[in-house]
């Protein structure tokens, strides 16, 4: 939730995965989905400015 709120305070709203693997708990925080790969991307370079660390990934719908 920490992060969600630090998200929220740069203009981003995203969205909090519980997910279970090998045993452990993750908290997949997303954001998207963007119209473009560059968009995207201009994202996630302002992200990583604000030392936040990200993972592009293409989802199929």
């Amino acid at each position: 939730d920490g992060l969600k709120a630090r998200l929220a305070l740069l203009g981003f709203e995203a969205d909090i995965q519980v997910v279970e693997s090998g045993g452990e708990t993750w908290h997949r925080v997303r954001l998207g989905p963007y119209d473009s790969y560059r968009s995207a991307n201009s994202i996630r370079n302002r992200l990583q400015r604000n030392e936040i660390q990200t993972l592009l990934m293409r989802v199929r719908q």
